[in-house]
């Protein structure tokens, strides 16, 4: 209260110094208002922060409530004078009651217009609106019916004396159900009522009728009743409003209107009671109101027109009796008779099933009639005969069957004429002969089966719509001479061939339709006279060919040729304007560009074909949404979606790719704020094998060349390895599951050079009778040997790094000791169902890192103690199953980690199992021969009862004795009499009862002797330890720096610029004069590759290399082979991009071969070659071939790639030049090339 009393004052002093105040600060707005200023015409305009005095001002506050619990609002420090118009507007989606005090707006004397926009207000009364005397218009606009639980109450008192000079009132949206009786009867000045949309009922409340007992609302002019829930209108009711214009009393339940309900309306222009319930119409209904211009009573139930209803009716313009139950009863010659001014009449969607010949005798102004979706069977011959006037005539949806000669005449200005889904089979010729006007013809939908003859006598047709007909053939005589038609639909027709010449009379033809025929050809040529075509459909025909059709079309945009039966496909077919092409649903095996043509297409529809494969080419380089869905696309080329600026959206969903590499989706760089594309890779039978596991990081930040894979989360994939579940959710898999077969396989092959000897432990040879998996790091290892044949033998050559080995299945009596010895990061081994008899001492010795063991559902019947040594980290071990009957007891003694053993069905008898790991979490012991013994029962119980979360089927252990056993964990003491607890030792502690525990109690007597020791070579012992390790340290040293030395001398150079172990050749000292120092030969298909990443670095790095490239130095008309050779001899080193586009387009070319065969035999040395993607082994050349066996290669995508790359290049001098001149520039494509240089790279034919 202190608070509100203080806000009050402040306000208050607020009020009094703004007198005082500078003519300019005296408009500031108030917090969360702007001002407007009001012109001279009464518009409003955006006003500066301040506003001189004398201006008319309007002001708009955007408000949370209006005097709620939230807030309190004061309008009291508002200036009062100039301010005229008000806007209040609350927040729409906080439901919370505003109010309006005792004279909330007092202060605004000269305050002319008040708007009241979604303040949930429940009240309005005479003190909400005093001291407003000026006000002209008042809107209350509460949108309370979307809170129906609120209604807004008006008070009798509201209106009275303060408003009366109230103009306009608009009470819409308030959700009042009921007004005091002549509550508007005060506002003698009201033209404009706006009532819409609340909950009244009853009209007489209002006092515009005789049966009031005052009369009110003469002045109104506008009267809006819509959407309430009157349901009658009863006689007089509305007898005062003399100057009523206009009445809308649609959307109410109206069933019945007085006979003289409209008496006294003498100036009513326009009627609305549409969408109401009225059967009938009383036929004095509208003697009063012989000034309407225009009636709207569609949507009812009227099947009644009393004769005569609308002759007195002569100003009538506008009709609509649409959407009723009217019949040919009520609706005859009588029915129209005195409408003359007529100009618009709907009788559509009633049940009319013909037509008086004389029902439109008077009516020969009417330029639209509408009597679409009626029965009408027949139409009498001249029934539109005094249409004269007639644009529009809409005969849509009836059952028509034929049109007979003199059915349209009269009708010279028709325009529009709809005859579409009725039954017509037969058109007069001479039908529209006297329409010679008429531009839009609508015939789809009916029997036809020829183009009908009537169009010789309409040249000026511009629409023709002969869709869903039945027609079969059109011939070069079809269509007559239409210089004007435009557009020409024949879809979903019989038509199965299309001659050239067909179309030539139609030479301005934008759109043509041939969609859903039966059409096997198209002759080549048929559109070429037609060379305005915009947008042609011949979609969903039996076409297998389409050359030869649309290449001259220059002006074509939109093309459609999608399920036809289409197997090839090359951009040379359309003409590079296209800008939307849909192909979808063809058998189409390969986009092809033979030209290598840049098209305008920003919208591609490939999906549905049989596409294998997504090439650079393939795509238009201005494309926006690309849709290659539902193909068998099994390859994405690198950079195939490189250099596309505009791409938008891709959609790769369901086709066949199993694996993607991260240059397959490389896009251009794209700037920032503008929206990544986005790329839909869904439903594909994607393998979560090595070269998967880079999209679980996948990222679109920070590069931005790389698109947003929208459906990524779903994604599912196969895990090439898993005895589990077969698909997972890729951004599920773990790092474990992305793996890839291997045969042979080196691992750290970039660190390992020892793969080509037999003893090495990088080089990974799989067993035989086995599969083997690797993972992308090689630090998963899979060796699956399962069932694979072995009897008393484990494989030979299991891979050193195998991580998980699956032996199981096999026949392997003995486990050997040290039988898997050096496998120093196995993890996971399964020796279960192996038929293992005995496990000799030591046998995973050298297994450190092994932390699962199965060697359950065996037959190992003794466990001597040492079986289980150097298993430091095992945590699981599984001898379930098996046929032990001993187990020494420091068996378990070195497993430390141990959390799983399982002992169950075995034939165990004694085992103090209180001994073992306190770290166990799983134990199980059930199904064995315990012994009876009571020493022994009692400790067990003892144990199972403290570790029976640990023993997970305690309940389950029993001992057996010559009467068959008892189950010790629920033994009552019965048998051996209740345990001391005292005696019995605390279980899984291994610390008591231990030999050292022993002698501490004094029941081990450890007896002593006499030693006479004698020297010894144990004293020499520390100086042998280290002579022999230096000497193994250098001989490690040594063979590290024999097996890495390549790696040594990769990194020597790239670090310090040294090349070690390096002799100067003969030929180095003669590449000094050579002009560039690397010639690059690649297909001009990689040469994104060439131009955006290779080049680029070597060029613009540091050091700086001159090279020559293929593509963009080479001189146009020069000999391949010549100039290739010349090329090598110009350079210092060749590199070669050896990628499948170059085996498969350059290399064959003979010249092109030959030349790279003398590089190859003359020049090996100097030779670089650059692996690109996979490159297939069978299509290599020999020499090739022989040259990877033989000598290095770089692979792209190695994490030392650069590092290589610039060690086998030459060295460059840093103060020899400057850095080559960015190249990037000079792209284009190979057969625009003119050899342009810089300084440094002068054209090849000059030097040669």
């Amino acid at each position: 209260m202190a608070l509100t009393s203080a806000a009050v004052l402040l306000s208050s002093v607020l009020l009094v110094m703004s007198a005082s105040l500078s003519k300019t600060l005296r408009h500031k707005p108030p917090n969360e208002c702007e001002w407007l200023a009001v012109t001279a015409y009464g518009d409003e305009t955006i006003a500066s922060q301040t506003v001189s005095d004398e201006q008319e001002v309007a002001l708009h506050c955007r408000v949370r409530t209006m005097n709620s619990e939230l807030e309190k609002t004061n309008f009291s420090i508002i200036q009062p004078q100039y301010t005229v118009k008000l806007k209040i507007e609350c927040n729409s989606q906080l439901y919370l009651l505003s109010s309006l005090g005792s004279g909330t707006f007092q202060t605004l004397i000269d305050l002319r217009e008040l708007t009241i926009d979604s303040c949930k207000l429940n009240s309005l009364s005479r003190e909400s609106f005093r001291g407003l005397r000026q006000l002209r218009n008042l809107t209350v606009v509460t949108h309370n019916n979307d809170w129906t639980s609120v209604n807004m109450e008006v008070q009798s008192d509201t209106f009275l004396e303060e408003l009366n000079m109230l103009e306009r009132l608009d009470l819409s949206h308030n959700n009042i159900a009921k007004l005091p009786e002549g509550v508007f009867c005060s506002l003698q000045n009201l033209v404009y009522l706006n009532l819409t949309r609340n909950r009244l009922r009853h009209l007489e409340l209002f006092h515009f009728g005789s049966s009031g007992q005052n009369k009110c609302g003469a002045s109104l002019q506008v009267l809006d009743l819509s959407y309430n829930n009157f349901d009658s209108i009863n006689s007089q009711v509305f007898s005062h409003l003399t100057n009523l214009q206009d009445l809308y009393l649609q959307g109410n339940v109206i069933s019945v209107i007085g006979d003289h309900g409209f008496d006294g309306l003498s100036a009513l222009s326009v009627l609305n009671i549409a969408s109401n319930r009225l059967v009938n119409l009383a036929p004095e209904l509208f003697a009063d109101t012989r000034d309407l211009r225009e009636m709207y009573l569609q949507n009812n139930t009227i099947n009644v027109l009393a004769p005569g209803l609308f002759n007195e009716l002569s100003q009538l313009l506008v009709l609509d009796l649409s959407e009723n139950q009217l019949t040919e009863e009520w609706v005859n010659a009588a029915t129209f008779t005195g409408l003359v001014r007529l100009v618009f009449l709907s009788m559509s969607n009633n049940n009319i099933t013909k037509l008086d010949a004389m029902i439109f005798r008077d009516l020969y102004r009417l330029r639209s009639l509408r009597l679409d979706n009626n029965g009408v069977q027949y139409l009498p011959e001249n029934v539109f005969s005094s249409l004269t006037d007639m644009r529009t005539l809409m005969l849509s949806s009836n059952k028509l069957t034929r049109i007979d000669q003199f059915t349209f005449d009269g009708l010279p200005s028709l325009n529009q004429l709809s005859l579409d889904n009725n039954q017509i089979q037969y058109i007069d010729p001479e039908a529209l002969r006297n329409s010679t006007d008429l531009e839009y013809l609508h015939l789809n939908g009916n029997k036809l089966y020829d183009i009908p003859a009537v169009l010789n006598n309409i040249p000026n047709l511009k629409t023709l719509d002969l869709g869903y007909n039945q027609i079969t053939d059109i011939f070069n005589t079809s269509f007559p001479a239409m210089s004007q038609l435009i557009g020409l639909k024949l879809l979903k027709n019989q038509i199965s061939n299309v001659s050239k010449g067909v179309f030539d009379r139609l030479p301005e033809l934008h759109l043509i339709n041939l969609a859903n025929n039966k059409i096997q050809k198209i002759e080549a040529g048929t559109f070429d006279n037609n060379t305005r075509l915009v947008a042609v459909r011949v979609d969903g025909n039996y076409l297998r060919d389409v050359g030869g059709l649309f290449s001259k079309l220059s002006n074509l945009v939109w093309l459609n040729i999608s399920e036809n039966f289409l197997e090839w496909f090359d951009y040379a077919l359309i003409p590079t304007g296209l800008q939307w092409l849909d192909i979808h649903g063809n058998q189409i095996t390969e986009l092809g560009n033979h030209y290598e043509l840049e098209t305008q297409l920003t919208g591609f529809d490939a999906s549905n074909n049989k596409l294998t494969e997504v090439t650079g080419s393939s795509i238009p380089d201005k494309v926006q949404n690309l849709y290659l869905s539902n193909n068998q696309i099994s390859k994405i080329q690198s950079y195939a979606f490189f250099k596309k600026p505009n791409l938008t959206q891709v959609d790769l969903t369901g086709n066949r790719l199993k694996t993607l590499n991260p240059q397959s989706l490389r896009i251009s760089t794209v700037p920032a704020g503008r929206t990544m594309p986005q790329f839909l890779v869904g439903n594909n039978p994607f393998v979560c094998d090595c070269s998967m596991q880079w999209l679980q990081v996948y990222s679109v930040e920070p590069d931005r060349n790389k698109p947003k894979l929208v459906d990524l989360e779903t994604a599912t994939c196969e895990v090439i390895y898993n005895r589990g579940e077969s698909r997972v959710l890729l951004k599920e898999a773990s790092e474990e599951q992305f793996l890839c077969q291997y045969d042979m396989e080196c691992a750290k092959r970039s660190t390992c050079d020892c793969c080509d000897f037999d003893a090495c432990d990088c080089k990974m040879i799989c067993p035989t009778n086995c599969t083997c998996f690797h993972s992308v790091s090689s630090t998963s290892n899979v060796v699956d040997c399962s069932s694979a044949g072995y009897i008393n033998r484990v494989p030979e050559k299991i891979p050193m790094n195998t991580t998980v080995l699956y032996l199981d299945g096999n026949t392997i009596k003995t486990l050997s000791t040290h039988t898997f010895l050096g496998r120093k990061i196995l993890k996971v081994l399964y020796l279960n169902s192996s038929n293992v008899e005995r496990v000799q001492n030591r046998t995973f010795h050298g297994l450190k890192e092994l932390e699962v063991l199965h060697l359950d559902e065996n037959r190992i019947s003794t466990l001597y103690g040492d079986e289980f040594y150097g298993l430091d980290k095992l945590k699981e071990l599984y001898l379930n199953h098996n046929r032990i009957t001993y187990i020494n007891s420091t068996t378990f003694r070195f497993l430390q980690q141990l959390t799983i053993l399982r002992l169950d069905h075995n034939r165990i008898a004694q085992f103090p199992v209180w001994r073992l790991s306190p770290t166990l979490t799983h134990l199980t012991l059930a199904e064995n021969q315990w012994s009876c013994a009571c020493d022994f029962v009692q400790q067990m119980k003892e144990f199972l009862q403290y570790a029976s979360d640990a023993v997970v089927d305690a309940e389950q252990v029993r001992c057996l004795d010559h009467s068959g056993g008892y189950n010790i964990f629920s033994d009552n003491g019965t048998v051996c009499g209740p345990t001391t607890p005292s005696s019995v030792e605390k279980p899984l502690n291994t610390s008591s009862n231990t030999i050292e525990g022993a002698l501490n109690a004094g029941n081990l007597t450890v007896p002593t002797k006499t030693i006479i020791q004698r020297p010894d070579v144990q004293d020499y012992i520390p100086i042998l330890i280290v002579s022999f390790s230096a000497v193994f340290f250098i001989i490690v040293a040594a063979m590290m720096v024999y097996v890495f030395r390549h790696e040594m001398k990769v990194w020597c150079h790239s670090r310090f610029g040294v090349r070690i172990f390096c002799k100067s050749t003969e030929f180095e000292m003669d590449e000094r004069d050579k002009l560039f120092d690397a010639f690059v030969s690649y297909s001009s298909k990689d040469e994104t590759f060439v131009i955006e990443e290779l080049a680029p670095i070597l060029e613009n790095g540091d050091p700086s290399y001159k090279l020559c490239l293929h593509y963009r130095e080479f001189p146009v008309g020069g000999y391949i082979s010549d100039t290739i050779v010349q090329a090598v001899e110009s350079s210092k080193r060749t590199i070669m991009v050896l990628s499948e586009n170059f085996i498969k387009s350059e290399w064959c070319r003979f010249e092109f071969k030959s030349a790279h065969h003398q590089v190859l035999r003359d020049k090996r040395k100097r030779l670089i070659v650059i692996l690109l993607g996979e490159v297939p082994n069978k299509d290599l050349d020999p020499d090739i071939r022989l040259y990877l066996k033989t000598n290095s290669y770089l692979q792209w995508g190695d994490k030392h790639f650069w590092e290589k790359l610039k060690f086998a290049l030459p060295d460059v001098p840093n103060n020899q030049r400057p850095k080559a001149i960015n190249h990037k520039h000079h792209h284009h494509h190979h057969h625009h090339h003119r050899g342009v240089h810089n300084n440094y790279s002068r054209p090849l034919a000059i030097h040669i």
